[in-house]
């Protein structure tokens, strides 16, 4: 099951949930004497479960950050909202970030360093970029299999500076 199937079995969840509280709730104030309207058990569900939907898209960053070793950084988050999500215009939240495992970069041939960054996107498949890093060099390149691609500079590269500005 994807993440998205995921995110919405746990709304379906939380509006059971809060529908079988609100219910027992509602029974026992009628059975009190209480006039309850008859569109409050909708409301509460709707609410509960948008609730829990906007507390899982926000909190989903912190939530996988948490369980990355402490060996990787950040090096850069991205944010945006779409239609569907249209708080996240009004409070921006990440929904993208790349890191890199610092335990995972190897010494390369003639002084390199090569390792891995990652691409995380929320309900996307992650994606891996091997990169040498020239740190001497001031230069950095992508790797795919044997083929490597031109020298870039390194200047303002996130991953360059978290690999160079350690190791270099």
């Amino acid at each position: 099951m994807s993440g998205m199937a995921w995110d919405i079995l746990g709304m379906v969840a939380v509006g059971i949930g809060a529908a079988a509280a609100a219910y027992a709730a509602m029974h026992a104030l009628r059975k009190a004497g209480a006039a309850v309207p008859g569109w409050i058990l909708p409301a509460i569900v709707g609410i509960s479960m948008l609730g829990f939907t906007i507390w899982n898209e926000y909190s989903w960053y912190s939530r996988v950050r948490a369980q990355l070793p402490d060996t990787v950084e950040v090096l850069q988050t991205g944010s945006g909202g779409k239609a569907w999500r249209p708080w996240a215009f009004v409070v921006p939240m990440v929904n993208r970030f790349a890191v890199i495992d610092r335990a995972s970069v190897s010494p390369g041939e003639a002084g390199l360093q090569r390792g891995d960054v990652l691409f995380v996107e929320r309900w996307q498949p992650t994606r891996r970029v091997t990169l040498d890093f020239d740190c001497a060099g001031a230069r950095l390149r992508a790797v795919s299999g044997e083929a490597e691609s031109a020298w870039q500079p390194g200047g303002d590269d996130p991953a360059f500076a978290a690999i160079c500005r350690k190791n270099g």
